[in-house]
């Protein structure tokens, strides 16, 4: 336990000083590791650092696996910005030694029409491009309120011939407070040596999140009402805020909305979910800006 707390802060203690300074926008590479799982999480405006009740923790924070029980499994469909398809499946499994995750995502888009570097109205075929990242996490408790994690994800990009590949690291800890219904959590997610396209090289979107939850029963509306907050400090940008909000109806109903600042597309977030004995059902709507369009989330959870 002790050494994966080291293994925890330490990687927090380096990584925070570069994904904390803001860098020039858009010299970092591989987005599509940004993009939230869940529609959960998205009705949420993807504040969900500090929240962890299903297999999407293994995505948002390693540390968070630890107060998932039993075996979890998630996926998720994105109709993402004009012909771009993004398709995710998590599982989280707990153990007595601690709790083990495995995702993936993949970023599609359809095929395009290729030219020359001549303009011309007829195309000399079509090309393809893709993304497409593999994690494997861990997390335990050290102590019964405090657990730490840490993810590991290949990551594959191709745009027609042309390939990139890498590895990226989460580190995060996870902290229930004791304050009733309280929880706190910070992320350095998708640190990792720079990757390269040809000869051209760029940095993993690498990201400090800090994250707080707040959750309390109200009788007289029948239901929870949570709220979220994350802080997130990319190495790519100024600092930017995710907040969110979800009630929910005698843990059937469920409403959500949220809403992120600091983007230039990106802002309102909102949505539904149904729970069915150990079926979540979730869809969630984040509202683009800029003419890219909304983003349309639909996820399957299930409890084993």
């Amino acid at each position: 336990m002790r050494r994966l707390l080291n293994l925890a802060v330490m990687l927090l203690v380096v990584a925070a000083p570069q994904a904390a300074r803001a860098g020039d926008p858009g010299t970092a590479g591989a987005l599509f590791l940004r993009l939230g799982m869940g529609a959960r999480a998205s009705g949420m405006g993807e504040a969900f650092t500090a929240v962890a009740e299903d297999a999407s923790s293994a995505y948002w924070n390693p540390a968070a696996m630890s107060a998932v029980l039993g075996t979890r499994v998630m996926f998720m469909h994105n109709e993402y910005m004009q012909s771009m398809r993004l398709e995710q499946v998590s599982l989280t499994h707990e153990t007595e030694y601690g709790t083990l995750g495995l995702g993936f995502t993949g970023l599609y888009m359809d095929e395009m029409d290729r030219y020359d570097d001549v303009p011309s109205e007829i195309p000399l075929g079509t090309f393809s491009a893709y993304d497409v990242s593999f994690t494997l996490a861990y997390s335990r408790y050290l102590i019964p309120n405090l657990s730490a994690g840490v993810a590991v994800k290949p990551v594959y990009e191709r745009i027609d011939e042309i390939t990139a590949t890498g590895l990226a690291f989460d580190v995060g800890l996870y902290h229930v407070s004791k304050v009733p219904g309280m929880k706190l959590a910070v992320v350095a997610a998708n640190v990792g040596a720079p990757m390269k396209f040809v000869e051209e090289e760029f940095a993993l979107p690498r990201v400090i999140k800090f994250g707080g939850s707040y959750e309390r029963h109200i009788a007289a509306i029948r239901g929870d009402i949570l709220a979220t907050i994350d802080l997130l400090f990319p190495n790519d940008g100024g600092a930017r805020q995710h907040f969110g909000a979800e009630y929910g109806y005698d843990q059937r109903l469920f409403i959500r909305a949220g809403y992120k600042n600091g983007y230039d597309s990106q802002g309102a977030a909102a949505g539904l979910g149904v729970r069915l004995h150990r079926l979540d059902i979730d869809y969630g709507v984040l509202f683009g800006g800029n003419d890219l369009g909304d983003s349309h989330r639909v996820s399957i959870s299930l409890r084993v």
